[in-house]
């Protein structure tokens, strides 16, 4: 289950041109906490980007 959870994030990621973490490490081999947190750094700038 875990795998598959970051396999989505890996993808929904990927979708928005994020290849690296914040930190530069590959999406692939940072933890599932890691990912989640990329992502929701994703999501907080998503109406920011639609605003200006």
């Amino acid at each position: 289950m875990t795998e598959e959870l970051k396999d989505k994030l890996i993808t929904n990621l990927l979708g928005h041109n994020i290849f690296k973490t914040s930190d530069g490490r590959h999406l692939y081999e940072v933890s599932l906490e890691d990912l989640e947190r990329e992502y929701r750094m994703l999501q907080m700038m998503k109406p920011t980007e639609e605003t200006s």
